[in-house]
C-alpha cells in the first residue's frame, strides 16, 4: 500500500509519464478479492480488517499497423484505491520483469500476454496486481488512468487525446459481510462486421453467489467523466445497442460502418441486506473496443437448454452447434456459472476442460456437470458459451456469438416425511438432510399443512411450497430438529379431516429445497365426533339440537379389550369462544354402541351469540379425550338503504361448503329462499323497502373430509331480524361556474343527481362560499331538489371566492361536499396626474380614476420639501387640495404621492404600491 504522494511529485510523475509513454488502450477492467484475516486484536478487542486484492487487466494495441510494436507496454500501473490513498501495482505477468517492450520481442514473456495475433490485430493482455487495507466501512471507487486511447475511435473525439479511465465500486458494510467483485471469463476481443448483430458477453461470475445485474454505461476519462463526444453505437443508424440485464449478452444490431468504437458496462452485484432487501454492494465497470469490418462471414450459433437439479445429481445436456460457414473451425468455449464453481466444475466431452474445437454445418457439443452440496446456492449458475468461427478465406475475421445455459442447484427435497396421530395431535417426522456444506450451511425446516388429501403438482423448478398449493406454513425448527408437532396452536386438530403435511429444509442464503413427497394422515378415531350444532329455536328460551357419533370400535382407533369401560359421554357447553365449559348432559353405557348420540340444549336464549359444544370421552376413570369444539352458525344482519347486509360465523370443525339464506317479509309468517352463496356474507336487495323489517337464518351445508362419516351436515344459525334504512348519502353534485367579473356577477349552477341510483332520493342542495382559499365555508343557500338548481351572485365586493354543494336526501344522509370551484377578483385602481381644485366643478378633486374590488388603501401626499399635506385609507377619497396639517389650500405646483392599495385575492389581501405626482393648478 502506498500512501499520498506529495502534489508536486504526483504532477511531475504524471506529466512526464502522459509525455513520453504513448499509449493504444484497447479495453480493461478492474476486479477486487477480500483477503484473510478478516479480524485481529487490538488492546484486547476483535477488530475486522479490510484487505483487498485488487487486480487491473488492460488489453493494449500491439499491432505494427496500427502503430503499436510494444509502445503501450507498462510495467507498472497507478491505482486510486477512492479512500485518498494510491498504489504501484507491478505486472504480474511479467516473470522477466522486460519494459520497454518493441517490435522485434513484443512476443516476449516479459511483455505482457499476446493474446491476439491476427496480421492486422494484435492485443496484449496485461495483468497488475497489488493489495491494499481500508481503514474502514465506506463506498470506494477503485480506479486508474492512462494517458490515452486508440487513435481512431470514431464514437468520441479525439481519442488518442483522450484519458483511458476504467473503474471499480467497492462498498464495504460491516453488516453485509466479506465481499469479492465477479470475475469475467471472456476477454473483450471480439470483432464486429458490417450487417450482422455483434455480441459480447463477458461470462461473469460471482465466488459470493452474489446476485449480478447488467447495464450500459460510458466510456469514462478524466476524472471518471464520460469521454467528450461519446455517443452510443446505435445513434449512428437507429440500430438496437443494449444489454440483457440477467444474463449479461450485449448485443449491437447493426453496425452500418467500418470504424472502431467503444462501448462500457456495468456488472453490478446485489445481496439481501439485515431487512432482507437487496442492496447494491458493489460494481465493475468494463470498458471495451469493437472494431467494425467488412466481411462475407456469419456468426456461428448454439442451441442451450435450461436446467433444474438437486445436488448430488449430474446436469448432462448436448449443446447443438450450427455454422452457416460450413468447413471453418469452430471453437466452443465456456465460461462463468458450472466453469467457476466449486469444484468439480463442468466438463466439455470427450474433450476435457472448457474449450472444444470441431467442423461442419453442425454438430453436437456434451456438457456435463457433477454436481454436489458445495454447489447450493440461491442464485442461479448462469454458464455462458462463446461460439467463434475462423472466418473465410476472403475475410479471415473470427465472428462470435454467445448464449446462456441457466442452471440451478437445489439441495435435495427431504426424505421419508411421516404424519403419526397422537391424540388430537399429529407428529410429523423426517429424516434429516444429507447436505449441509460449510460455506452455506443447513439452517432449520419448514412444516407445512393442508386440510385435504389431494395431490399437489408443483410447476418446474418450483422450490419450497407456494401459497397456491393450498398448503399453510405452520411451523418451523432448526436443522438439528427433525420432529414436529402439529398441535393446531393449541387448538387440536379435528377427528374425521384429512391432513397432508410437507417439509422444507432452508439453507443460510435462503435457499429451499424441492418440497418433499406429500404425506396424509388423519386422527385416530378413539373419541366422538360431532355433527350438528343446530339452532332449534331463536328466542330468550331457545334450543339447539346437537348430534354426535361414537368413536370407532378397534384396534386401529378405539381398543375396547384395554378399555373395556364402563364409558361415560360429558356434553359441555359455553357461550362464545372463550370461558369455562359447563358439562350440561351425562350419558353412560358399558358398551360404546349403546351410549346416546343426540341432545336437546334448551330453555337459554339463543339470539345473543355464537354457542359453542364439545363431548367428552370416558373409559372407567381415564379420559380418552374430547371432539372437536363445535360452534353454531352465528347470523348478524344490519339495514341500509332498500337492502339488509348479512355475515355470519361458521368455525366448525367440518368444512361447509355453501349457505343458504332464508327470508321472511313483516307480512308473512313463512320463510322463502332468498339466495346461496359459498362465501360467509350475503347482500339481499331484492324488493327490499326502506322502513320494511326483515328477519333471516342461515342453513349452512359441509362435510368432514373422511368419506366415513355421514353427510352432509345441515346446521341452521339463530333468526335475526333488521330494518332497510337509508344510510348511503347522495353522491357529489358536480359544479360549474359563469362569471363576469367587470360587472361582479357570478352564476353557480349544478347538475341534478336525483337520477343517479342511491341518489335519487335527494331532497336538496346546499350551496357554500368562502372568500378566501384558506377560509371556512360558510351556507349561502339551499335550493329544493325541484327548483332551479342555480345562484346568482350581484356583489361586485362578493366576486372572488370558492364554492361548493352538496346534497341531502329525505332521510337527512348529508353528501360529501364538491371539490373547491374557485374565481379570482379583478381589481382596479388608478389615480390621475393632475387636478385643478378652484371650484369650477370640472377635475375639483384628487379622486382615482377608477375603483373595483379594492379593500382599503394608504394614501400619502407631500409637497416637493417631503412636508405631508393629505393622507386617507378610503378608496372612494376626494381631496380639494386644503391640507391635512395646516387647513389652508395648497399652492400649485407638483406633489408626490405613495398608495399601498390592499386587493382581496383568492389566497388572502394583497398590497399593491402606486408610486406617482400629481400636479396642483389652479
Amino acid at each position: 500500500m502506498f500512501k499520498r504522494l506529495p502534489l508536486f511529485v504526483l504532477f511531475f510523475t504524471l506529466v512526464s509519464f502522459l509525455t513520453i509513454r504513448a499509449s493504444h488502450n484497447r479495453a480493461g477492467e478492474i476486479t477486487y478479492v477480500r483477503i484473510a484475516p478478516f479480524y485481529t486484536v487490538q488492546a484486547g478487542i476483535t477488530v475486522q480488517v479490510y484487505t483487498y486484492s485488487i487486480t487491473v487487466i488492460i488489453y493494449t494495441d500491439d499491432a505494427i499497423l496500427s502503430g503499436g510494436n510494444g509502445i503501450a507496454d507498462r510495467c507498472k500501473d497507478t491505482i486510486y484505491f477512492g479512500d485518498g490513498d494510491i498504489g504501484i501495482a507491478p505486472r504480474l505477468n511479467n516473470p522477466l520483469n522486460i519494459c520497454g517492450c518493441g517490435s522485434m520481442n513484443n512476443t516476449a514473456i516479459g511483455c505482457g500476454s499476446l493474446i491476439v495475433s491476427d496480421a492486422d490485430y494484435k492485443v496484449k493482455k496485461n495483468i497488475y496486481g497489488i493489495v491494499h487495507t481500508y481503514p474502514g466501512p465506506g463506498d470506494y471507487i477503485i480506479s486508474t488512468l492512462d494517458p490515452n486511447r486508440n487513435n481512431g475511435v470514431r464514437n468520441m473525439r479525439n481519442s488518442f487525446d483522450e484519458p483511458f479511465h476504467i473503474e471499480s465500486r467497492l462498498i464495504i458494510n460491516a453488516f453485509t459481510g466479506a465481499n469479492s467483485s465477479p470475475i469475467f471469463d471472456f476477454a473483450p476481443i471480439d470483432k464486429a462486421c458490417i450487417g450482422v448483430c455483434f455480441e459480447h458477453n463477458p461470462g461473469a461470475f460471482d465466488p459470493d453467489g452474489d446476485s449480478l445485474s447488467y447495464e450500459i454505461s460510458t466510456p469514462r476519462g478524466q476524472k471518471g467523466q464520460t469521454v467528450v463526444g461519446y455517443f452510443d453505437p446505435e445513434t449512428q443508424a437507429g440500430g438496437s445497442f443494449g444489454i440483457d440485464p440477467v444474463t449479461g449478452l450485449l448485443r449491437w444490431c447493426n453496425p452500418i460502418y467500418q470504424a472502431e468504437y467503444n462501448i462500457a458496462f456495468k456488472v453490478i452485484e446485489w445481496r439481501k441486506n439485515t431487512s432482507r432487501k437487496y442492496e447494491i454492494i458493489g460494481y465493475v465497470l468494463r470498458d471495451m473496443q469493437v472494431i467494425v469490418r467488412t466481411c462475407d462471414n456469419s456468426p456461428p450459433s448454439i442451441t442451450v437448454p435450461s436446467a433444474c437439479v438437486e445436488a448430488g445429481k449430474t446436469v448432462t445436456a448436448n449443446l447443438i452447434v450450427k455454422d452457416l460457414n460450413n468447413g471453418s473451425f469452430v471453437t466452443v468455449k465456456g465460461g462463468g456459472g458450472a466453469f467457476e464453481a466449486n469444484s468439480p466444475i463442468a466438463t466439455f466431452n470427450p474433450q476435457s476442460g472448457n474449450t472444444y474445437t470441431s467442423t461442419g454445418s453442425s454438430f453436437a457439443v456434451f456438457f456435463s456437470w457433477q454436481t454436489n452440496c458445495n454447489h447450493i446456492r440461491n442464485q442461479h449458475y448462469y454458464t455462458t458459451f462463446k461460439v467463434e468461427d475462423n472466418g473465410t478465406p476472403k475475410f479471415p475475421i473470427k465472428l462470435a456469438s454467445f448464449s446462456t445455459f441457466d442452471i440451478r442447484v437445489v439441495p435435495p427435497s427431504v426424505k421419508n416425511v411421516t404424519a403419526v396421530p397422537s391424540g388430537s395431535d399429529m407428529k410429523v417426522s423426517w429424516s434429516p438432510s444429507v447436505c449441509s456444506p460449510t460455506e452455506n450451511p443447513l439452517v432449520g425446516y419448514k412444516i407445512y399443512r393442508k386440510q385435504d388429501c389431494n395431490p399437489y403438482i408443483p410447476e418446474p423448478c418450483q422450490v419450497g411450497v407456494p401459497a397456491s398449493s393450498g398448503f399453510t406454513l405452520i411451523g418451523n425448527v432448526t436443522a438439528s430438529v427433525n420432529l414436529f408437532t402439529d398441535n393446531n396452536n393449541g387448538e387440536g386438530l379435528i377427528v374425521g379431516q384429512d391432513y397432508s403435511y410437507m417439509v422444507v429444509a432452508v439453507y443460510k442464503d435462503g435457499t429451499e429445497t424441492f418440497g418433499s413427497s406429500q404425506i396424509c394422515a388423519k386422527l385416530k378415531r378413539n373419541v366422538p365426533v360431532l355433527l350438528n350444532v343446530d339452532v332449534d329455536s331463536t328466542s330468550a328460551t331457545g334450543a339447539i339440537l346437537l348430534k354426535w357419533i361414537h368413536p370407532l370400535t378397534g384396534t386401529a382407533n378405539f381398543d375396547t379389550t384395554i378399555f373395556t369401560g364402563p364409558y361415560q359421554l360429558n356434553l359441555k357447553h359455553r357461550s362464545g369462544s372463550s370461558g369455562t365449559y359447563t358439562t350440561i348432559a351425562t350419558f353412560t353405557s358399558n358398551l360404546v354402541a349403546l351410549l346416546d348420540t343426540q341432545y336437546v340444549h334448551k330453555d337459554f336464549n339463543t339470539e345473543v351469540g355464537t354457542e359453542e359444544y364439545l363431548v367428552e370421552f370416558i373409559s372407567g376413570t381415564t379420559t380418552i379425550g374430547s371432539s372437536q369444539k363445535a360452534p353454531s352458525v352465528f347470523l348478524t344482519t344490519k339495514g341500509s338503504d332498500r337492502r339488509i347486509n348479512l355475515k355470519w360465523t361458521a368455525n366448525t370443525p367440518w368444512k361447509n361448503s355453501s349457505y343458504k339464506i332464508m327470508r321472511r317479509d313483516s307480512s308473512s309468517n313463512a320463510f322463502v329462499l332468498a339466495g346461496t352463496t359459498s362465501q360467509m356474507s350475503f347482500i339481499d336487495s331484492s324488493n327490499v323497502i326502506n322502513g320494511s323489517s326483515y328477519c333471516y337464518y342461515v342453513i349452512s351445508q359441509g362435510k368432514y373430509s373422511d368419506p366415513s362419516i355421514y353427510s352432509p351436515l345441515i346446521n341452521k344459525s339463530q333468526i335475526s331480524c333488521a330494518k332497510a334504512v337509508d344510510t348511503i348519502p347522495p353522491t357529489t353534485p358536480t359544479i360549474s361556474i359563469d362569471a363576469d367579473c367587470p360587472y361582479g356577477i357570478v352564476l353557480v349552477s349544478w347538475g341534478d343527481i336525483s337520477q343517479i341510483y342511491r341518489s335519487d332520493d335527494v331532497a336538496k342542495y346546499t350551496l357554500y362560499y368562502k372568500s378566501f382559499v384558506n377560509s371556512e365555508y360558510k351556507k349561502i343557500a339551499e335550493i329544493l331538489r325541484n327548483e332551479p338548481l342555480v345562484f346568482k351572485q350581484d356583489d361586485p365586493n362578493l366576486f372572488s371566492g370558492c364554492y361548493a354543494v352538496k346534497a341531502t336526501d329525505i332521510h337527512e344522509n348529508v353528501g360529501p361536499l364538491s371539490p373547491d370551484f374557485c374565481i379570482d377578483n379583478c381589481p382596479i385602481f388608478e389615480l390621475p396626474n393632475v387636478f385643478s381644485p378652484n371650484k369650477d366643478e370640472v377635475n375639483d378633486f384628487f379622486q382615482a380614476i377608477r375603483v373595483r374590488q379594492i379593500k382599503e388603501i394608504d394614501l400619502s401626499v407631500v409637497d416637493r420639501w417631503g412636508h405631508l399635506v393629505y393622507t386617507t385609507k378610503d378608496p372612494y377619497f376626494k381631496w380639494d387640495g386644503i391640507s391635512n396639517v395646516t387647513k389652508v389650500p395648497v399652492s400649485e405646483g407638483t406633489f408626490f404621492y405613495v398608495c399601498d392599495v390592499y386587493e382581496p385575492r383568492l389566497k388572502g389581501i394583497v398590497k399593491r404600491t402606486l408610486k406617482g405626482t400629481v400636479q396642483v393648478v389652479r
